[in-house]
C-alpha cells in the first residue's frame, strides 16, 4: 500500500459536514471529516496488512500530507504493543509530537508512544522533559504518554517507581493554568485512584496543602 492508496481510501470516507465542524474547532487546516470509528477500523486493517518497516514509511507519507485525518492515521499505524525494533518508531513519534498542533493528534501520538514506554520505561525521560515545556500541548502529551501507568492494576516494582516519578509533577499539573492540562491531569489521577487509593489520596493532600499555603 502506498500513501496515495491510503489517501484515496481516506478521501472516500470523507464527511464534509464533520470536516467543517473540525475546521471550526481547530482552525486552519485540511480536514476530511473521516468518522473516528472508521479511522480506528481502517487503522486496524492496515496494521494487519502492512508490516514494519513499510508501515513506518506509509505513516510518514500520510503525515507529510498535512491532512488532519491522515496525521491521525499515521499515529494509529504506529500504535502497537509489541514491536521488535522500535527505536526509529519512537523517534518518529517524538518528532511528530513537537509538530502536532491539535489535541486529537497529540492524543493519537501519545497512544502510540505510551505503548513504547510500556515496553521500555527508560523512555519516560522524554515524558519528564515534555512536562516542563511552556507549550500546553506538550504538557498534555506528557500526561497522555504516561496514562497507561495510571491504569495499571498490578504494577511491577519498576512501574511503581515510574508512577511515583509522575506523581511528583502531577501535583503541579493538577493546578496548571491551562485548563486542558489540568483536566487531563485530573483524568490521570482518577484512573490511578480506581486501583491505588492510597497514592491518589496522597496527591490530593499535597495539592490541597499547597493551595492552603498559597
Amino acid at each position: 500500500m502506498t500513501p496515495e492508496d491510503a489517501m484515496r481510501a481516506l478521501n472516500a470516507a470523507a464527511d464534509p459536514t464533520r470536516a467543517a465542524d473540525l475546521a471550526a474547532r481547530f482552525g486552519e487546516g485540511v480536514y476530511l471529516g473521516v468518522a473516528p470509528t472508521t479511522l480506528e477500523e481502517t487503522a486496524r486493517d492496515w496494521r494487519q496488512a502492512v508490516a514494519f518497516p513499510e508501515r513506518l514509511d506509509l505513516a510518514r507519507g500520510l503525515w507529510a500530507t498535512g491532512v488532519f485525518d491522515a496525521q491521525l492515521m499515521a499515529a494509529k499505524l504506529l500504535t502497537q504493543a509489541r514491536i521488535k525494533e522500535d527505536a526509529e518508531i519512537w523517534a518518529q513519534i517524538c518528532d511528530w509530537l513537537e509538530l502536532a498542533t491539535t489535541w486529537p493528534v497529540i492524543d493519537a501520538l501519545s497512544a502510540a508512544g505510551g505503548r513504547r514506554i510500556a515496553a521500555d520505561l527508560s523512555k519516560m525521560e522524554t515524558v519528564h522533559a515534555l512536562v516542563q515545556s511552556e507549550r500546553g500541548l506538550d504538557r498534555r502529551a506528557a500526561l497522555m504518554l504516561s496514562m497507561p501507568l495510571a491504569k495499571l492494576a498490578h504494577p511491577t516494582d519498576a512501574e511503581k517507581l515510574a508512577i511515583d516519578d509522575v506523581l511528583f509533577w502531577l501535583t503541579y499539573a493538577l493546578q496548571d493554568a491551562d485548563k486542558d492540562v489540568s483536566r487531563t491531569a485530573e483524568t490521570w489521577l482518577k484512573s490511578l485512584g480506581k486501583h491505588d487509593v492510597k497514592r491518589a489520596k496522597m496527591v490530593r493532600r499535597v495539592v490541597q496543602s499547597r493551595a492552603s499555603d498559597g
